[in-house]
């Protein structure tokens, strides 16, 4: 008799176990990007340091599935100092979308500034920043590149699938 209640508890145990196991990608919502990406995005700034609190960052969150590849173009279609002119890109591996229109200040990301590296790359007047995103894993990460100093910049920004 206890081995048949000790069967059926183990029986129930590996039941539920199964059932939240399956249950858990239901219950967590998940971010992902849009399919493509396609927008032009402007702004100006006194400052080209993360530090400073109101300056204004543009960021693109990028999720890719397992064995997919995307592209993303940033074209710079007006630049304080034109052809002189750049801005910094940096990376951030995770997904991060809690400003307005791609758009936010340096102050939104001091919760995760120490996780944000340079990608040692610039975005320059009328030469397109290009990079990939490939994985055999879903992996996901945001890019920021901060408007520069000088007058307005406007940039355009593409994400699609290759």
């Amino acid at each position: 008799m206890k081995m048949k209640v000790l069967g059926s508890i183990i029986a129930v145990l590996v039941v539920c176990s199964l059932a939240i196991s399956l249950a858990m990608p239901l219950l967590v919502p998940t971010q992902q990007t849009p399919q493509e990406l396609n927008f032009t995005i402007s702004g100006t700034n006194d400052c080209l340091r993360f530090l400073n609190r109101t300056v204004s960052v543009c960021y693109v969150p990028i999720a890719i599935g397992a064995n997919e590849n995307w592209q993303l173009t940033i074209n710079c279609t007006k630049m304080p100092g034109g052809a002189k002119g750049w801005t910094d890109v940096y990376t951030y591996k995770g997904y991060w979308d809690q400003g307005t229109n791609y758009k936010c200040t340096s102050e939104n990301l001091y919760p995760i500034m120490t996780d944000i590296e340079s990608a040692n790359a610039q975005i320059r007047s009328g030469a397109p920043f290009k990079t990939s995103f490939v994985g055999s894993k879903p992996q996901s990460y945001t890019m920021f590149f901060i408007f520069p100093p000088g007058g307005q910049s406007t940039f355009h920004v593409t994400l699609k699938r290759v």
